[in-house]
């Protein structure tokens, strides 16, 4: 879609981003002639190819297999140098050999399974929402985390066009965010989270949290029915709650290690009965369903060598991240798979399309990365006619068999010091709407 045929036919985007897991242990099931036999798919179609071998710190190689849904012991390894063993760069070649997952995981441990978690590969009957919008809609198999680290660095990228972290640690720095491009831009936006939102850990936005912006996922259900037009958002956020927080609102369900898939798939499922449940809506809508980043997990496409510099916060990156699962839904993303090379930042790029003016677009950084990272507004279009609604299977209820456990302390810490920075500052307005808080801190 160009930006007139975008204006003329989509009023909502809606994005919904997911924690923590590769296109191959998602997705690429797809191409497999036992598990969806779509060779259109770049995934695994046969999972004793060589290529895919992993070897194991005592040299044994270990191939990626198919696996059920099930919690995990305890996260996987997916900081800025596990990532890089994970890639595997090899400067003789100046290729990624994508063959150093089975070893990053065994360091991270001082372990060694037969089965190490991080080759396991998905199959449709764990994923009963995302394989029918999978099957209904444009799967994006050269869809790429931004760089080549953690959720906190991907997320920044994701919500701001820049980060000025390289590796997830405390509270987020003060960065200019899409809401803020929103709201200059006169856009009406909304997020709705089922648990505190992700930039809760960005302390500027604290009074923000506290305004209409921002609801909870139970509103989405009457709004998307009941909102005048001129009320209703164009730009939608929904956001699941996360693992890493630790107070919830609901059990978690953001498909984060050691999470089973389940509680997110159920998530993803009432999100999109939700979004569809008024018609006339759906017909004008884009939903994008993403991943920050791929936790750890296998994939056997090389991530792009696409450089990104910060010299100011000291932050320089060399590629991208492996790739992520996306899928592109409503009725102007046809069938099939898009081979287009794209990241989170694809999304700023379609925001600035269909709401900036005529040729803007969204900063500097985002139209470097243009260069290589189509917009999402590539994959659409306007005579898609795709308006049959996805069959969804049912899935188990967030929070069945999760863990105990937490995942990353840096981030179990900073939500601890961002929540006591929001009840602190702004203690009756915070209570009020997020009435969970008072318990946790004491207020």
């Amino acid at each position: 879609m160009n930006r007139s045929e975008l204006a003329q036919n989509v009023d909502t985007i809606v994005i919904v981003m997911m924690e923590n897991r590769s296109f191959d242990h998602v997705l690429g099931h797809l191409r497999h002639p036992q598990h969806g036999n779509r060779p259109d798919v770049d995934g695994i179609e046969d999972t004793g190819n060589p290529a895919y071998l992993n070897p194991s710190t005592d040299g044994v190689g270990i191939a990626p297999s198919f696996v059920d849904d099930a919690p995990f012991e305890s996260d996987l390894p997916h900081d800025k140098p596990a990532v890089a063993s994970q890639l595997a760069y090899a400067p003789v070649t100046g290729s990624f050999l994508m063959n150093g997952f089975v070893q990053a995981f065994e360091n991270e441990f001082h372990t060694s399974v037969d089965n190490p978690p991080v080759m396991g590969l998905l199959t449709p009957q764990s994923l009963p929402t995302t394989g029918a919008l999978a099957a209904q809609y444009t799967v994006c198999d050269r869809w790429f985390a931004c760089l080549p680290t953690s959720t906190a660095p991907n997320r920044l990228m994701s919500m701001c066009g820049d980060t000025d972290i390289d590796e997830t640690g405390t509270l987020l720095p003060d960065q200019t965010t899409v809401y803020d491009w929103l709201l200059r831009h006169g856009v009406r936006w909304r997020v709705y989270a089922a648990g505190l939102p992700f930039l809760t850990l960005m302390k500027r936005l604290a009074p923000l949290l506290l305004t209409s912006h921002f609801r909870r996922l139970g509103e989405l259900k009457d709004d998307v029915l009941n909102d005048p037009a001129d009320q209703w958002p164009q730009v939608i956020f929904i956001e699941p709650d996360y693992y890493d927080c630790p107070i919830h609102f609901q059990p978690p369900c953001d498909n984060h290690a050691p999470l089973a898939m389940a509680p997110g798939e159920a998530f993803l499922g009432q999100v999109y009965a939700r979004l569809t449940s008024n018609p006339d809506r759906w017909a004008r809508t884009v939903l994008i369903v993403t991943y920050d980043e791929h936790g750890g997990f296998f994939d056997h496409v090389p991530p792009l060598a696409l450089k990104y510099r910060n010299p100011q916060a000291g932050v320089s990156f060399d590629s991208t991240g492996p790739r992520v699962p996306t899928i592109v839904a409503g009725p102007f993303a046809p069938r099939g798979v898009s081979h287009t090379a794209l990241d989170n930042t694809s999304i700023l790029q379609l925001l600035a399309e269909r709401f900036g003016s005529p040729g803007e677009t969204y900063s500097s950084t985002v139209v470097g990365r243009a260069a290589t990272m189509a917009s999402v507004s590539a994959v659409l279009s306007a005579t898609g006619a795709n308006t049959a609604v996805a069959l969804v299977g049912s899935a188990a209820p967030p929070g069945n068999g999760g863990p105990s456990q937490q995942g990353n302390a840096n981030l179990r810490a900073a939500f601890d010091g961002a929540v006591q920075n929001l009840v602190s500052q702004h203690q009756a307005e915070a209570l009020a709407k997020y009435p969970e808080l008072r318990g946790y801190t004491g207020g």
